[in-house]
């Protein structure tokens, strides 16, 4: 008996050596980098910054068997330790992995440190098959790793972004001070999503959020601490199953969610300036959404086919090039709560059907689909060929079979279809229990669509998305586009997409405004006689920053073809920035401490040309008071002189420079300030094209040369077209020069201190 003790004793020992040592080597200083994640004994982590602390741990915990396990009372215990390095596409790194046992149940959590990239990977594993894992309110979790406690920062104060609520953010991310007393911390299935924690000026920042599982990974606050975890309505989760939290150090709001997305885009493959290649985020188009003129409306006595035709015969007189038409839910067949029937033409919307329209108009389509409703003809239970799920209390639908899938997505695409609009995400997730019960069921769904547009060629863009389905767009690649606000009303502040924008663009997807009026006032609307559009140069502006959809919405007749056209060249390509219009850190700075940054919306984006000439953009709206940007805030060195015009209220050229920064006028939506900057060298500074919002694109502008005595760039458009380039030439003289677009599209453009020419191509 006394030797089996012994031997015991010995295996425990042993045991806490290996425990000892894992932990030990993962503490070991990480090369180079500014990010530790410090293990102890125990099981507790610690987040540090520079030697210094940001996070502490919170009790690991997990829900097996109706019964929670936890390291607070000792339920979850430890069994062994494991040390390993390995190789992934987020570089090298070490991994401690903890096996734990929750009764019958085995778990395991892990962290992965990557060596040079200032990163971790929080898991959490599976092992075996959890059986009633569900707690009572699917705004829980149901296991969670890592944990963090919720306190005020001992070294200074810390904000916090958190990104939540539906159109990727766009409904209800928050910002405030990350406190004992923290308010707007999103939790649950709308509430989850990653979040941002930076210092008192920005240039330090943690982002943390899901790196697998997007639809089941779930956040929650309990007693005073954030827990990361399953969402708590899942019921059972097979063997195998992973779910993982991805960290990662930068400077900046922005760049630190940029730079926290290039690892899921790295992890699934995914390019995040892909969706520039789609037809309909590169080309001018014409909108039926809500708050267009003809959303559910058409013109007095005439069917939707007429209307449109209608419409493309006003564009072509009136000068604007629309390429593609938006379809929205007006013309389809409606079954049980409005949801879909039959996703086909009703004859009285288009008696000759979807590809009529497509070929007389020559128009693509965009085509907006909804939730499906229980009596959907395409179910087998109610004599369709496909295999559904079917909720007959809450009206709600959801198809299971792939080939359902390719079946919808060819038909269309055969009609004219381009891009599948999947709006009402949120509604087919929270009115479909089995997508919140089941581990994988939501992800399944996802994937099928996605895949089968990508089979059929066609793209694909979320709207009334949670941020999971933002998230779970990386494994995506047909995904191009996410709508980053609210539905559009004439008058209304759905414009605001400063901050969604850059959860969008982190994840390769393009942020989408939705429509607008290009006039103040349409006459005949069934909105009503005091509808209003008194910001139309705001929203076209907006729009074209964005580098989402353009879409405008007007009434046959209605129109400023000159608002709508400095999106655009002459041909409906778009003239859009690199990158989409983005909050600055200043912006968030003054709303987590109420002093200091700049409160308003200030946004910027940029282009880079050959030569890493870079040009900035910077749209200022309801500004409060005047605020100085300086050449550190719009990512220039202190060496750099920029030439700088405001594009909306004025036309003069002044400079920024090391001791004079960008002044920003207090404003409201009516005299928004659009500033170009560009870098002044040898003289020469390529100003471009003023009649543009986009005064310098990619679309536009390649093959930038600077010499001494000479600036010399290529000139893109559509043949024919009048193209009039300004260029910053010595002793800080303007010069325009105006081409005609030969029929090879391109064009040189030369500026010499005398004299100015445009060459064909």
């Amino acid at each position: 008996e006394n030797q089996k003790k012994k031997k015991i004793k010995v295996q425990r020992m042993a045991a806490w050596l290996v425990c000892a040592l894992a932990i030990a080597a993962l503490c070991a200083p990480a090369a180079a980098g500014r990010l530790d994640v410090a293990l102890q004994q125990d099981g507790s982590y610690d987040v540090r910054v520079d030697g210094t602390s940001w996070l502490q741990s919170s009790p690991t915990f997990v829900r097996c068997n109706g019964r929670v396990f936890s390291t607070a009372d000792g339920t979850l215990r430890l069994r062994n330790v494991i040390s390993e390095t390995g190789l992934d596409t987020g570089g090298s790194f070490s991994r401690t992995g903890y096996n734990w046992a929750a009764g019958s149940c085995n778990f395991t959590t892990a962290v992965r440190f990557y060596d040079h990239s200032d990163s971790a990977v929080f898991e959490q594993v599976f092992e075996n098959a959890f059986a009633n894992t569900q707690v009572s309110d699917n705004s829980k979790v149901l296991s969670g790793f890592p944990s963090f406690k919720i306190n005020s920062y001992a070294h200074g104060r810390r904000g916090f972004v958190s990104f939540q609520g539906d159109m990727c953010g766009g409904e209800g991310t928050t910002t405030g001070e990350w406190t004992e007393n923290i308010k707007g911390l999103g939790t649950g299935i709308e509430g989850t999503g990653p979040i941002v924690l930076f210092n008192e000026d920005a240039s330090t920042s943690l982002v943390l959020g899901g790196f697998s599982n997007f639809m089941v990974y779930s956040q929650d606050v309990i007693s005073g601490s954030l827990a990361l975890g399953v969402l708590g309505s899942v019921t059972a989760i097979p063997a195998g199953f992973t779910l993982e939290t991805l960290l990662v150090l930068s400077g900046g709001v922005s760049r630190g969610v940029l730079a926290w997305g290039s690892h899921l885009l790295a992890r699934y493959g995914k390019d995040r300036d892909a969706y520039k290649r789609d037809f309909a985020l590169t080309h001018l188009g014409y909108s039926t959404d809500n708050g267009a003129y003809y959303y559910y409306q058409t013109a007095p006595g005439q069917t939707y086919e007429d209307t449109l035709i209608g419409v493309r015969k006003y564009a072509d007189d009136a000068g604007i090039p629309y390429r593609y038409v938006l379809l929205d839910s007006w013309w389809y067949f409606k079954g049980t709560n409005s949801g879909v029937a039959t996703w086909d033409a009703m004859p009285s919307i288009f008696p000759h059907g979807l590809e009529y329209l497509y070929n007389v108009t020559n128009w693509p389509q965009q085509l907006h689909n909804r939730y499906w409703a229980a009596n959907t003809t395409y179910a087998k239970q109610n004599g369709g060929k496909w295999d559904f799920l079917i909720d007959s209390d809450k009206g709600i639908a959801l198809p299971l079979d792939p080939e359902f899938w390719d079946m919808l997505f060819t038909t269309k695409r055969d009609s004219g279809m381009i891009m599948y609009e999947q709006d009402w995400l949120d509604v087919q997730f929270d009115r479909t229990p089995q997508l919140q019960t089941s581990a994988t069921l939501a992800r399944d769904w996802m994937m099928q669509m996605g895949s089968a547009a990508a089979r059929a060629g066609v793209t694909m863009q979320e709207c009334m998305s949670h941020v999971r389905h933002v998230l779970q767009s990386v494994e995506l690649p047909a995904i191009t586009n996410v709508r980053a606000s609210d539905d559009y009303h004439p008058g209304n502040d759905q414009w605001n997409i400063g901050t969604s924008s850059i959860l969008a663009y982190a994840v390769g997807v393009a942020p989408s405004k939705d429509n607008y009026w290009s006039t103040a006032a349409q006459d005949g609307t069934h909105y009503g006689p005091n509808t209003r559009e008194p910001y139309s140069r705001m929203q076209s502006a907006v729009s074209s920053l964005s580098t989402g959809p353009v879409a405008p919405s007007d009434k046959i007749g209605g129109s400023d073809a000159t608002i709508i056209n400095r999106a655009c060249m002459s041909d409906g390509t778009l003239l859009q920035p690199q990158t989409p219009a983005m909050a600055i850190d200043a912006h968030f700075v003054h709303k987590a401490f109420g002093a200091g940054g700049v409160n308003g919306e200030v946004w910027l984006t940029e282009t880079v040309l050959s030569g890493g000439y870079r040009a900035v953009q910077v749209i200022a709206i309801n500004v409060a008071s005047d605020f100085a940007l300086s050449l550190a805030a719009l990512g220039y060195e202190p060496s750099t002189t920029l030439a700088v015009y405001e594009a909306n209220t004025t036309s003069s050229i002044s400079t920024v420079n090391q001791n004079t920064p960008l002044t920003i006028r207090a404003c409201t939506r009516h005299d928004f300030q659009l500033f170009t900057l560009v870098p002044v060298m040898n003289q020469f500074a390529l100003l471009g094209e003023p009649s543009k919002w986009a005064t310098v694109s990619l679309a536009r502008f390649s093959d930038l040369t600077l010499f001494a005595q000479s600036l010399s760039v290529t000139v893109t458009g559509a043949p024919g077209e009048r193209v009039t380039v300004n260029v910053l030439a010595p002793n800080n003289k303007v010069v325009a020069v105006t081409c005609t677009i030969p029929p090879g599209s391109k064009s040189r453009v030369t500026v010499t201190e005398e004299s100015s020419q445009c060459v064909p191509l």
